[in-house]
């Protein structure tokens, strides 16, 4: 059982609504019902009567009570071993993609220490949805993701402000072949062969940010699909086997693209702009957050 099941079922009792309830949690409707109805397995009753609006069974209201009260005390616990006397030195929480993890996070973390001192960091990796959840639930205090309209979306100005911190580029890439040129090369709209083509699945932020790029080229291009991944650094990896052709991040595939293992195909414009962000929750009065993120903002490229 996980803690976050019981922060659903708490929200969704509080809204008597699925839709709002997901909303809420930043999970897309059916990931909510799933978490529910996987938290109604492990009590092993019914909790909710899926009607318009949401009821609680006999079972949830019990059950609502025992929820409510556990989180309240294990909050209260964390809270209070953070900030007893003796406590640890402050942590800072981030929250990001696995990919920028690797990628980017290592050099930016580097650079804030130079400037800020030398401080512990804990990083947690996942999905667009997952990390935005846990910046939202107050277990991150920052929130370091690719920028899309996806996350745009999720991401509600009102409650978080961001900083862009850096641009980054989809990069079309294939493998070379025995002589080193391109294994494939970006068919034509009119191609009776399609180039074969190594896509994001839907839970990757850059799959909404590729889609509206291809959709506007003036000069389309024809693409099949033949590999799908969750997971960038898959992709990478079949596109390094020669599978097809990938849009990639360039900080994931530059040295494969100096050690030309990777070549980049195509005109400029199938290139593909998108930024780096920063967020956090709007009036955080953590004193090392906001020294972090005031001197941040001072060199950011972007601040909403």
């Amino acid at each position: 059982m996980h803690l976050i099941w019981l922060e659903d079922f708490i929200e969704l009792a509080r809204t008597r609504s699925f839709s709002r309830a997901a909303e809420n949690r930043f999970v897309t409707h059916p990931a909510f019902g799933r978490r529910i109805k996987a938290l109604e397995q492990w009590v092993g009753a019914e909790l909710v009567v899926r009607t318009h609006p949401v009821s609680l069974t006999a079972a949830g209201q019990l059950f609502l009570d025992a929820a409510t009260h556990s989180t309240d005390v294990l909050y209260a616990a964390r809270a209070q071993l953070q900030d007893g006397s003796g406590a640890a030195e402050k942590t800072l929480r981030v929250a990001t993609g696995r990919t920028l993890a690797r990628t980017f996070f290592p050099d930016w973390y580097e650079s804030i220490n130079q400037r800020f001192g030398p401080f512990p960091v804990s990083v947690s990796t996942g999905g667009a949805q997952e990390v935005i959840l846990r910046l939202g639930a107050g277990d991150a205090d920052l929130l370091v993701i690719y920028s899309s309209p996806t996350t745009r979306l999720l991401i509600d100005p009102m409650r978080y402000e961001s900083l862009t911190l850096a641009r980054e580029i989809l990069l079309p890439v294939v493998a070379a072949d025995a002589k080193g040129r391109p294994r494939f090369k970006l068919a034509p709209a009119n191609a009776a062969t399609p180039t074969p083509w190594l896509g994001f699945s839907q839970s990757l932020t850059l799959r909404g940010v590729l889609a509206k790029h291809l959709a506007g080229l003036p000069k389309k291009v024809s693409l099949r699909m033949v590999y799908e991944a969750d997971s960038y650094e898959s992709i990478h990896e079949m596109a390094r086997r020669g599978v097809g052709v990938a849009w990639l991040p360039q900080r994931l595939v530059q040295e494969d693209v100096n050690e030309r293992r990777l070549l980049v195909i195509g005109e400029p414009e199938m290139r593909v702009n998108f930024d780096i962000s920063l967020y956090r929750v709007r009036g955080n009065d953590d004193a090392l957050v906001n020294a972090i993120w005031d001197g941040v903002a001072s060199d950011a490229i972007d601040r909403f």
